[in-house]
């Protein structure tokens, strides 16, 4: 990118770009997250009112649809996060945690949104949207606990495929004392806060689908300002460059395989 050469040349530092995801974390916390809390228009709990955001209630109303989507490119087709994010470290050792990205930081993922393209334009009217993608948890899978990058993102999921042994497909999201245990089922969603302490587990024989959309907070205009510098930060970030070069890959070995 000619402008990071040009700032690189004249000695001047660029927050987060080149940056891994742990390096991001290490130098968001806790300044930044300080003063999006300070300028939130929601409070600092686990678990989120959803009828804050009007556009959910569309999403639910289309879960079937978008269902379809998902489901018709099968968990088989889907690479694991660990095969396009070396930077989730740990919690992407799993191969059975599986991730179709659909929209991130920015970016339209091309190559995967033409094979959704119901949902690509559901996320389109979606205010605020940071990354969308169809997050299967495959028979057996485990997500190890773990907690998230800022208080500046908000996660959402809407369970398109859902286990029948609903109890066995769980997550913990911890809070002081309580442990909420939220399970998923189909056409019904929630919003949390991943800078909480969360687990994921699917004890089941079955694969679990949802549409997971990480959202701006709301926030007043301070707040708001110090959001999109962080995030126009990470766009240019190794962390989600490498992803993007990932999909990009892919697409271009299937592309030359058919």
């Amino acid at each position: 990118m000619a402008w990071q050469d040009t700032l690189n040349a004249r000695g001047w530092k660029i927050p987060f770009v080149g940056k891994s995801l742990f390096q991001i974390g290490k130098e968001l916390r806790p300044k930044i997250d300080a003063i999006i809390m300070e300028n939130s228009k929601i409070p600092d709990a686990a678990i989120q009112d959803k009828s804050f955001w009007p556009w959910i209630e569309k999403l639910e109303s289309r879960w079937e649809d978008i269902r379809d989507e998902a489901v018709r490119i099968r968990a088989q087709d889907i690479p694991s996060l660990g095969e396009i994010s070396f930077d989730h470290g740990r919690i992407g050792k799993d191969p059975r945690w599986r991730a179709f990205f659909l929209k991130g930081y920015g970016y339209t993922m091309e190559p995967n949104a033409v094979r959704a393209p119901i949902t690509s334009k559901l996320l389109d009217e979606v205010p605020g949207l940071v990354t969308a993608n169809f997050s299967v948890l495959e028979a057996g899978g485990h997500i190890p606990r773990h907690w998230g990058m800022t208080k500046g993102m908000l996660t959402y999921h809407l369970a398109l495929k859902s286990p029948a042994e609903t109890e066995k497909c769980r997550m913990h999201l911890e809070e002081g004392e309580t442990t909420h245990v939220l399970n998923w089922r189909d056409g019904e969603s929630f919003v949390f806060d991943d800078m909480f302490n969360h687990e994921v587990w699917n004890e089941t024989d079955e694969d679990r689908y949802i549409l997971l959309i990480q959202i701006k907070r709301p926030c007043r205009w301070k707040g708001n300002a110090i959001q999109n510098l962080f995030l126009f930060g990470v766009r240019n970030s190794r962390f989600v460059q490498d992803i993007k070069k990932a999909i990009e890959n892919a697409a271009t070995k299937d592309s030359s395989a058919a």
